[in-house]
């Protein structure tokens, strides 16, 4: 992961770029996913100046802010006491100050204003997130999901991240901005579609696969193409292609002079006990075991 470094903000007063210095971020997604970044942050006492960030911001806390101040837009400044899991939403662009009173560590997601934008598509432009704090589980257990996957090392690739961030994305629109109802109405893809996605899957397993790539495949926006998808195939991408990895795994697995880790290679995960791991949890045998029982 990448090294500590400074959360960089836009001054209110000089419309410079600054550095958050009471906010540090000890590590870091870097540029696993696009268009978003997982951060685990520690605050110490201090103020943070009125200004802006460039993301919209999800921050959680993991342990107790005490003695925190938060000044929003016509609201002056407001006394609130974080408890860990507290849910704190800054959009981008809205100027915000803040006074800390004590120390605290939690996890912050950084999300590109251009990816709201994609989601919603031509409707995308002026949208506005309205700032928010309070509890969401789900919200939650998708930044811990999120880190939970990054620790591990994204077994499943960038896919799994990447989905369960646009659908995060995706919530925030529904939640915190106002968006027509048809835009989440569900429909599958159509047999076209459907054809040039899986046969671009079939044909790129080996590949650490995108769901931009897909959602670019099938001629979509991604949010859309992640619920079309699962409408038409009844599981979502990332499971379906570990499902054909696991198919095409097998049928490698059948010569015996191909060794286990190019069979690992070539299915696209990232390291031989990945692929151990996955295969015996999907198929209740470890590869070694499996290439005895079909020699």
């Amino acid at each position: 992961m990448p090294p500590r470094s400074r959360l960089e903000r836009v001054d209110a007063v000089t419309g410079r770029r600054t550095t958050a210095d009471v906010i540090a971020a000890e590590w870091s997604s870097g540029n696993a996913w696009r268009d978003v970044q997982l951060q685990r942050r520690s605050v110490r006492p201090g103020e943070l100046p009125e200004g802006s960030f460039l993301r919209h911001n999800i921050v959680v806390p993991l342990t107790p802010l005490q003695a925190w101040e938060v000044c929003w837009p016509g609201r002056g400044w407001k006394k609130e006491f974080l408890s860990p899991f507290t849910i704190v939403l800054v959009p981008a662009g809205m100027p915000y100050a803040a006074r800390f009173g004590s120390s605290a560590v939690g996890l912050a997601l950084e999300i590109a204003p251009e990816l709201l934008a994609a989601i919603q598509g031509a409707r995308g432009n002026g949208i506005e997130l309205h700032p928010w704090i309070g509890h969401d589980p789900f919200i939650t257990q998708a930044l811990l999901t999120l880190d939970s996957d990054l620790r591990a090392g994204s077994p499943a690739g960038v896919l799994y991240g990447e989905s369960l961030a646009t659908t995060l994305a995706a919530y925030l629109l529904q939640k915190h901005t106002v968006v027509g109802r048809d835009f989440y109405e569900r429909t599958a893809l159509s047999r076209e579609a459907l054809s040039r996605v899986l046969q671009y899957i079939g044909d790129n397993l080996d590949m650490n696969l995108s769901v931009n790539d897909l959602a670019q495949v099938a001629q979509m926006n991604v949010y859309k193409f992640l619920r079309s998808f699962k409408q038409s195939m009844s599981l979502p991408p990332h499971q379906y292609i570990l499902r054909e990895r696991i198919e095409k795994a097998k049928a490698l697995l059948k010569k015996p002079g191909l060794p286990i880790a190019e069979v690992a290679l070539r299915c696209g995960f990232a390291s031989q006990s990945h692929f151990t791991t996955t295969f015996h949890r999907m198929t209740t045998v470890p590869p070694r075991s499996y290439r005895k029982a079909v020699s």
